[in-house]
């Protein structure tokens, strides 16, 4: 029996139809799993970031608007600066932290100065506002006050005015255009590591004395769209693909293109280096190329602008331990030699200058019980940094009996 040609050719249209509709359906059923079961993890991780996760990863995970709603009655750490790009925020309280009202992690200072009073202030970056001490009055500064008044100095009064992220460049500005209105009769400067950091750019021209090479003011708004997922985002920051929105880097401190700082510590912490840039130019070459110029030109101004206003100066050598395997700006080779070179500069411009100079690197003991990752002191570090500038400000007479 023989078939209509034309039945058969509709038959296999038809045939054609069909598959072409499962195709769809299952293309369709795919596309609505996929969707489906990404909301569902959404509202999960956003349930488990909103009400289960403890404070070190909803800070670390949360988005800018997160973070807003939560401590929508707790001011932020840091606040922008005009000059500055970010200080500490004036009358910031939380739990045993806090700032006074002048932006200060001290209590309250009297402005002018009380007639007798001795004052100290402490530049420096993170290391000297004592980030890993979560109680102010066990910052070294703090701590130093204490130890001093109970050794008979009843009269001294020491602030810290140390800032988290800053380099040599932010205390230049930080000691001109603020610690100068507190009217301090001495300064002890403490850096290093930041201003390492911050010579880890390239090309060469990228290193500048304004460090615009490193580092650039921004202010934080929420960023591109696959980060309003609370999904998305944990996936972005487990995978160093972002950092989270609350780090300083993210809100007020952004680095520009040209700063390899958090690359270099990626790879290194995940066993990765050298790639990347640093199969071009490794980062003994970058630091090798960028020496410690506006280091030294910048911890020069300071003391200049001390001595022309008869204001006494420290400078202490910079301290690290090396046993935190985890973390390499104290553990690879190129920050071992870096230390050693910018405790080197301090030297030679206490001998230019004659400004005191405590070598607190060969004297502060390098254990592993002082630290909490190799260049932060826990309390117990503080404590002892503290009594061991107190001894050194008494043994070399720096202090009105």
């Amino acid at each position: 029996m023989n078939m209509d040609p034309n039945t058969n050719d509709e038959k296999l249209h038809n045939d054609k139809l069909l598959r072409s509709k499962e195709k769809c359906q299952k293309l369709v059923l795919i596309v609505c799993s996929v969707f489906f079961t990404f909301v569902f993890l959404e509202i999960g991780m956003r349930i488990w970031i909103n009400n289960f996760a403890g404070e070190r990863r909803f800070l670390k995970y949360a988005s800018l608007k997160q973070l807003e709603k939560k401590y929508s009655n707790i001011k932020p750490r840091w606040s922008v600066h005009r000059y500055l790009g970010h200080y500490p925020t004036p009358d910031f309280k939380k739990g045993e932290n806090k700032h006074n009202s002048l932006g200060y992690r001290a209590d309250e200072i009297a402005i002018p100065k009380p007639e007798g009073q001795f004052r100290i202030v402490c530049l420096g970056g993170s290391t000297t506002y004592t980030t890993s001490i979560e109680n102010y009055q066990l910052s070294y500064p703090n701590l130093l006050e204490k130890e001093l008044h109970e050794r008979g100095f009843k009269n001294i009064n020491v602030v810290n005015a140390g800032v988290g992220a800053y380099t040599s460049w932010e205390s230049l500005i930080n000691f001109e255009l603020r610690a100068l209105d507190l009217q301090p009769d001495m300064i002890i400067i403490y850096h290093s590591v930041n201003d390492i950091l911050a010579r880890l750019v390239w090309p060469p021209n990228a290193y500048k004395g304004d460090n615009s090479g490193s580092a650039f003011a921004t202010s934080m708004t929420m960023p591109n769209i696959l980060e309003y997922s609370t999904l998305m985002r944990y996936l972005m920051i487990r995978l160093d693909i972002v950092e989270p929105h609350a780090h300083l880097e993210r809100s007020l401190k952004k680095p520009p293109e040209t700063n390899y700082a958090n690359t270099f510590y990626h790879q290194y912490v995940e066993n990765r280096y050298p790639d990347g840039i640093f199969k071009q130019v490794s980062a003994e070459k970058m630091l090798m190329t960028n020496k410690p110029e506006y280091f030294r030109r910048n911890i020069e101004n300071i003391i200049a602008i001390a001595q022309y206003r008869n204001i006494d100066t420290v400078i202490a050598t910079f301290a690290y331990c090396s046993d935190f395997a985890d973390n390499p700006v104290v553990t690879c080779e190129e920050f071992a030699s870096s230390y050693d070179q910018m405790n080197q500069v301090l030297k030679s411009l206490s001998e230019k200058t004659h400004v005191n100079l405590f070598d607190f690197a060969k004297s502060f003991l390098k254990d592993k019980i002082y630290f909490t990752d190799g260049i932060h002191v826990n309390i117990d570090g503080a404590k002892l940094k503290a009594k061991m500038f107190a001894d050194y400000l008494i043994d070399k007479e720096l202090l009105p009996k």
